[in-house]
């Protein structure tokens, strides 16, 4: 079980490090050179969310702070490795509970 968290803590700090480029379980499998069902569940078992959970989070919370820094809507979902604006959208506006927009136009009062 050790050496299952170890590997959780590798994949947790690498998704950070490389949250802009492709972090499918494919990926993360090659680089790490474990199956990605293995991946799959020692992430379950340490966090109790998926892989793609964990990213998605990672990446909503690093466009949120763009955007609050006065990043472009655009900008932030496509630098933080959101594929098209409608799955940040419903993402963002999943995780927040306000649209990007919305955000935006509350961190920034006329």
């Amino acid at each position: 079980k050790n050496s299952e968290y170890v590997l959780y803590q590798q994949l947790a700090e690498y998704i950070e490090d490389h949250i802009e480029e492709d972090l499918s379980l494919d990926t993360l499998a090659k680089k790490f050179f474990v199956s990605k069902y293995h991946i799959a569940h020692v992430f379950k078992d340490n966090l109790e969310i998926s892989v793609h959970q964990f990213i998605t989070k990672k990446r909503l919370t690093l466009c949120k702070e763009a955007i609050s820094c006065k990043m472009n809507i655009t900008e932030a979902y496509r630098t933080f490795g959101f594929g098209d604006y409608s799955s940040f959208y419903r993402a963002f506006k999943k995780e927040f509970g306000i649209s990007p927009k919305d955000y935006r136009d509350m961190q920034m009062p006329l």
